[in-house]
């Protein structure tokens, strides 16, 4: 048989046509009425349906449509698309986001460098560094999302403090341990990166915090000093711009202070809170950010916009090249590369700037929406969730039988119900069954964490969809599930 013609274009182009507008307007559709959308855990029709053996001839564009529009998108759990969800740092997305996501996938570039997607990369590198009030000379590149741009910075960290040449001898031949240092509010993706950067999570120091859930300068002090006498090498500080649990910052002024004195690398994690830099009231949080030597941050969390798209800022272009630059290039990418550096821009190049080779142009979703959106409608929303938080707070207060259990510093509450007359245990328990009672009612509207021991209801804002109602309804709804629960202790 001869299978020259054989592709996966459509026979029919206008049927295709056809069914890709209905995706088009269901989505849309979907997107308009996303309140009054409800999702569920899959029901056993569903699984069924889902996890069906692999056609051997397929089932055609339509059949596989239909199988997502049945099984797959009421049983997504993707609450955080809706107004009232608030339990995760999790970005909303957008319609217009879904149609920057349409384009990406029709190009379907994986070359970001040289033509116009390696000019979308840089310029909206030279937005983010412009938003955060990061060094104009400092270089950047756009990865999937937090995690991975903190391996990206922790990596160039290691690689550029390191006493050997790391890409020649690894860890294997340094002649003392790296530690590093971050406050015991830092997100648990930092072990991530040091346990696969052969670190060893062992070396990872997590610094007592005070009541504002920043990182005690003096603990942190007596941990470098310690790990110095100990034979030790510190090499890097990790400041907080937004706990996850709390949303606190660190001082970032006395960590570069202390930075400079050892001849240490500061990075920020700074995934969804150093983008207070946008806000009009609260941006003195992320004072001294800009001299870190690296920050991440994500663009799908508090910016809104589709996952999965994060960044890492690094101010030493050289170092940051050199940390993921291939030693020996594959022949067959020789003289692509040759061509980039022969237009002077081989350090913004980012197929050398992060672990994968291959690129997805994440870029031109950031590109598309702040092109249509600008600076100044972040600016406000973000202004907005920051004040939601505050009115959240506001409401708490004025309640009688809800208290918080951290300070209320940006965007993330941290509460209990708290009739009065009960020990921590039974606290904990009474608040474990509200959120269980929430749950049952909207899926992670509020998490849940501890924090300093206490047992607490949280609500992360980052959520542009949500109205000054929403957290009258979750407030009234905690307050309900409460009473009903004491009365039910009774």
């Amino acid at each position: 048989m001869d299978y020259d013609y054989l592709s996966l274009d459509p026979d029919d182009w206008d049927g295709f046509r056809r069914l890709a507008h209905k995706i088009l307007d269901d989505m849309i559709d979907y997107q308009q009425n996303i309140s009054e959308n409800t999702s569920s855990f899959p029901t056993q029709s569903a699984f069924m349906n889902i996890c069906s053996p692999l056609p051997e001839d397929g089932e055609g564009e339509e059949e596989a449509y239909k199988v997502f529009k049945k099984s797959i998108l009421p049983h997504l759990l993707n609450n955080n698309i809706r107004p009232r969800f608030w339990g995760a740092v999790v970005g909303t997305g957008s319609p217009f986001g879904m149609m920057a996501e349409l384009l990406r996938g029709g190009v379907n570039s994986n070359l970001e460098a040289l033509n116009s997607a390696g000019l979308v990369h840089n310029q909206v590198i030279e937005w983010i560094k412009q938003m955060l009030d990061y060094p104009k000379e400092a270089g950047g590149v756009i990865v999937s999302g937090g995690s991975e741009a903190n391996f990206t910075a922790l990596a160039v960290a290691r690689n550029s403090k390191a006493r050997v040449d790391m890409k020649a001898k690894g860890m294997q031949g340094l002649p003392s341990k790296m530690t590093l240092y971050v406050g015991d509010g830092g997100h648990h993706c930092l072990e991530r990166s040091v346990e696969l950067l052969g670190i060893g999570n062992e070396n990872l120091r997590w610094i007592p915090t005070d009541d504002n859930y920043r990182i005690k300068i003096n603990k942190l002090v007596e941990a470098i000093e310690e790990d110095k006498k100990a034979g030790c090498h510190p090499f890097c500080i990790v400041g907080n711009a937004g706990t996850v649990d709390t949303g606190a910052f660190d001082d970032f002024n006395a960590l570069a202070e202390l930075a400079l004195k050892e001849n240490m690398w500061l990075h920020v994690d700074g995934a969804f809170g150093a983008w207070v830099k946008l806000s009009e009231n609260h941006r003195h949080l992320a004072d001294g950010m800009e001299r870190a030597d690296s920050i991440a941050v994500d663009l799908h969390k508090w910016m809104y916009m589709p996952y999965g798209i994060g960044c890492t800022l690094i101010k030493d272009k050289l170092s940051h090249y050199a940390t993921f630059v291939y030693g020996h290039e594959a022949r067959y990418l020789k003289s692509g590369f040759d061509r980039v550096k022969a237009q002077g821009d081989h350090l913004s190049n980012p197929h050398n700037l992060a672990l994968p080779l291959s690129r997805e142009f994440r870029s031109l979703n950031a590109y598309m929406i702040l092109r249509a959106y600008g600076r100044r409608r972040f600016s406000r929303l973000i202004q907005k969730n920051l004040d939601q938080a505050k009115y959240l707070a506001k409401l708490i207060e004025e309640s009688g039988d809800l208290e918080f259990t951290a300070p209320v510093i940006s965007n993330v509450v941290c509460f209990r119900y708290n009739p009065g007359g009960l020990s921590e245990e039974a606290l904990e328990k009474l608040n474990k069954t509200i959120s269980q009672g929430i749950n049952d009612v909207i899926f992670w509207m509020f998490s849940d964490t501890t924090v300093k021991g206490k047992y607490s209801l949280r609500a992360a804002v980052t959520n542009h969809r949500s109205r000054k109602s929403d957290f009258e309804y979750a407030v009234s709804l905690v307050r309900d599930l409460g009473r009903k629960a004491v009365e039910a202790m009774k």
